[in-house]
């Protein structure tokens, strides 16, 4: 089965991986040229990390993650109100990891072993379907044909755009502003949020270092980017009000170096396939961060559609396909309208 896996995030990668361990040999493009250093803080909760298990990546992410045994939620002065034993909560299931969007990416690479064939810098432009195969054209002009051809290449999806022009999403009107700051700042193998009416302060924890994020709405903070990086964390300190003055947050503000934007939005596909075109990951469901539930999800989907594709041969293909969009569909949309939920709790100024 000649497979093309357009965009070599988590879910594309992952896939990848699974068809390796059954002897395929998938061909990967990947929009960027190079991948970050860092990115993000990434959640993993069990149902998402014993996805590893299954390409042999798990004892990885456990050497190079951080477990997560508390979580913690504080108000408006600092302090915690409500602290969660997650070892307890979720032990019989396994524990929660956090580690970086750049670790768990290579930790993926490794796993795809020498099978994947990896093409940096590249993307899909233009799909055609005759027959039993997609005929793709990628961003270098050149043109190739496959069997099968999964979109993975995220919430801006190029795909899903090409199967279904511009879809729906939900757009929370918040920007995240995150950074990071030295571990010893927060205590560790902790989460900790502030919900407060009008902003949200976390910090979450990863592989020597937190991830810090203040979520504002948009008109709160720099909407013109106008501003340099200090007059940006002075203005969201400042929408944070008491809290900002706290040791902690004091330090993890005065300590920042890097800020970067994150719009709290997301996006679902009305659809996940068509023919022999299918969608996957965030290309299909993208998730806002509230939940922390997105690259769990990922990789779950991801998992679903490799084991699927394990019981086929090129010619049963679409049939794997109508079989992965009724296994995960449901629960997809279910996680989705969760971390909605969540999102509109945060963003009420009334709390």
């Amino acid at each position: 089965m000649r497979v093309l896996i357009v965009g070599g995030g988590v879910a594309g990668l992952t896939l990848a991986a699974k068809l390796a361990c059954q002897g395929r040999e998938p061909l990967v493009v990947e929009q960027s040229s190079c991948y970050g250093e860092h990115g993000f803080s990434v959640s993993l909760y069990p149902y998402g990390s014993a996805v590893l298990h299954g390409i042999g990546a798990y004892r990885e992410l456990a050497t190079r993650g951080v477990q997560m045994k508390t979580y913690e939620i504080g108000d408006r002065r600092g302090r915690v109100i409500r602290r969660i034993d997650f070892s307890r909560l979720l032990g019989a299931y396994g524990p929660t990891y956090f580690t970086t969007h750049a670790q768990l990416i290579d930790c993926l690479r490794r796993a795809c072993g020498e099978r994947v064939q990896l093409r940096m810098g590249s993307t899909v432009s233009a799909l055609k379907q005759a027959g039993e195969e997609v005929e793709a054209t990628l961003s270098d002009g050149t043109t190739e044909r496959f069997d099968l051809v999964v979109g993975c290449d995220g919430a801006h999806s190029v795909t899903r755009e090409l199967l279904f022009g511009p879809q729906r999403g939900f757009d929370t009107g918040w920007v995240g502003w995150t950074w990071w700051a030295p571990e010893r700042i927060f205590p560790p193998e902790t989460a900790r949020e502030h919900w407060l009416a009008g902003a949200l302060f976390g910090a979450y924890p990863a592989p020597g270092q937190t991830m810090c994020i203040i979520a504002v709405p948009r008109s709160v903070a720099d909407p013109a980017g106008e501003l340099d990086e200090r007059e940006l964390l002075a203005r969201l300190g400042g929408a944070l009000g008491q809290l900002a003055s706290t040791p902690a947050l004091a330090a993890a503000l005065a300590l920042a170096s890097e800020v970067w934007p994150w719009r709290l939005r997301d996006v679902r596909s009305r659809r996940l396939s068509s023919g022999r075109v299918v969608l996957c990951g965030d290309a299909g469901a993208a998730f806002l961060p509230t939940a922390g539930v997105g690259a769990s999800v990922a990789l779950r989907c991801a998992a679903a559609l490799g084991e699927e594709l394990s019981r086929a041969d090129a010619r049963l293909a679409p049939l794997a396909i109508e079989r992965y969009v009724k296994r995960i569909a449901n629960t997809v949309w279910a996680n989705q309208r969760d971390s909605r939920r969540l999102a509109r709790a945060m963003s009420s100024r009334t709390l």
